[in-house]
C-alpha cells in the first residue's frame, strides 16, 4: 500500500486495452478464449509484462498513489486455471515506490468482485483498496496490503494472534449483517453440486460427501452476505485491526457456513503447526466473541460444519497432505454430522 494512498473511485473500463506487441504478436488480450476454460496466453502476456501492464493500469495507480508509475518488477505469486495472481512493484515518478495486486480471472468474476470491494470499504469494513476493474482484460487490481498473516501468528504462537482472531470475528459479523450487493449464490443448490463434484477425490470423502449431501436436502437458504471461503489465510493483521483478503467465493448464503469454516480451519490448524487440534481453542473462543460483540451468533450448525471439513478433505488430498491430516478432516467431518 502506498503511504497515505487515497482508494480510487471504481473505474471499469470497458474497452480493449491498447494494442502492444507482447512476446512478438500483436495482442488479443481483450478477446476470451472460446476453446477452453482459463486465463488466455495473451492476457498471461501481459500479466508478466512489466510495460504491457502499466500501459493499461498507469492512470489508475496515478490517481491512487498520486503519482505515475515509470517501472514495474512482476511477482506472479498463483498462476491457476481460473486466475493469475501478480504483485506489481512499483517506482514512481515523484522517488517513491508502491505496490500492487492484480487478479486476471478467467471468467468475469472481478466484475462481481470489484462492486462487493467498493461496498465493504464505504460501509468501514477492511479490505483490500480497489483501484480498478477492466473487464477487456478481467483484471482486478488492488493496493497490496502490508502486515502478517493470522496464519502466521497462530502458528508461531504470537501476542497478537487472539485480538486480531477477535477482530475477524467482529468482521464476519458485519459482513453477515450487511446489504452487499452480489449476484451469487452460495446456499444449500451450491454446496450439494460441490459434494457431487468431490465424490470423486477418494471413496472416503464419497462417503461423507453423499451423506452431507443427504442431510442439506430442504436445508433452508438465509441468503445473507457470506464470505464462502472464510479462514485464517484471508486474514491479515493491519493497523491493529483485522483486514480480510479474497472475495471471489463471497455471495448469499448461510453465515453459520462462514463461521463454522473459520473453526474448522482453526482447528487443523493447531493439528498441522502444534500438534493438538486444541492448540487454536484460545483464539476459536476469541473469534466467537468478537463476532458476539457485533451481531447474534449465527448458530454451530452440525450439517455445514460437516460440509466444511469434507471441502477441507478434499483439499487435503489434493495437495497430497499427510494422511493424519486427511483422516482427521473425515473423522471431524463425521462427527459434525453425528452431531446434527
Amino acid at each position: 500500500m502506498v503511504p497515505g494512498g487515497r482508494p480510487a473511485q471504481v473505474r471499469l473500463v470497458s474497452g480493449p486495452p491498447p494494442a502492444r506487441r507482447v512476446g512478438g504478436e500483436r495482442s488479443n488480450a481483450h478477446r476470451r478464449r472460446r476453446d477452453s476454460v482459463g486465463v488466455s496466453a495473451p492476457e498471461r502476456a501481459i500479466a508478466v509484462d512489466s510495460a504491457a501492464f502499466l500501459a493499461i493500469t498507469s492512470d489508475a495507480i496515478a490517481r491512487y498513489s498520486g503519482s505515475a508509475p515509470v517501472s514495474a518488477t512482476v511477482q506472479v505469486l498463483k498462476d491457476l486455471p481460473l486466475r493469475l495472481v501478480a504483485r506489481y512493484d512499483l517506482a514512481l515518478a515523484d522517488g517513491t515506490t508502491a505496490l500492487v495486486a492484480g487478479k486476471w480471472y478467467a471468467i468475469d468474476r472481478g466484475a462481481v468482485v470489484a462492486p462487493e470491494l467498493e461496498y465493504l470499504a464505504g460501509i468501514g469494513l477492511a479490505v483490500a483498496p480497489l483501484l480498478g476493474y477492466w473487464p477487456a482484460v478481467r483484471l482486478l487490481l488492488t493496493a497490496w496490503v502490508p502486515g502478517r498473516m493470522l496464519t502466521h501468528l497462530l502458528a508461531e504462537r504470537a501476542d497478537t494472534a487472539i485480538a486480531v482472531a477477535r477482530a475477524a470475528g467482529r468482521w464476519a459479523a458485519r459482513l453477515h449483517s450487511s446489504d452487499m450487493p452480489t449476484p451469487r449464490s452460495c446456499g444449500p443448490a451450491k454446496q450439494r453440486a460441490s459434494l457431487t463434484k468431490w465424490r470423486d477425490t477418494s471413496a472416503e470423502v464419497a462417503d461423507l460427501a453423499d451423506r452431507v449431501a443427504r442431510a442439506l436436502v430442504g436445508y433452508e437458504d438465509p441468503g445473507r452476505p457470506v464470505h464462502y471461503d472464510h479462514h485464517h489465510g484471508q486474514v491479515v493483521a493491519s493497523q491493529g485491526n483485522a483486514l480480510v483478503l479474497d472475495l471471489d467465493e463471497a455471495g448469499r448464503g448461510d453465515p453459520a457456513f462462514d463461521v463454522a469454516h473459520f473453526l474448522a480451519h482453526l482447528e487443523l490448524l493447531g493439528l498441522q503447526h502444534h500438534g493438538d487440534p486444541a492448540a487454536c481453542n484460545d483464539a476459536a473462543a476469541q473469534y466467537r466473541a468478537g463476532y458476539a460483540e457485533t451481531a447474534t451468533w449465527p448458530g454451530d450448525d452440525g450439517v455445514l460444519a460437516a460440509f466444511a471439513w469434507c471441502k477441507l478433505a478434499q483439499q487435503l488430498i489434493h495437495r497430497s497432505a499427510p494422511a493424519r491430516d486427511i483422516d482427521y478432516a473425515l473423522a471431524a467431518g463425521g462427527r459434525a454430522l453425528s452431531s446434527a
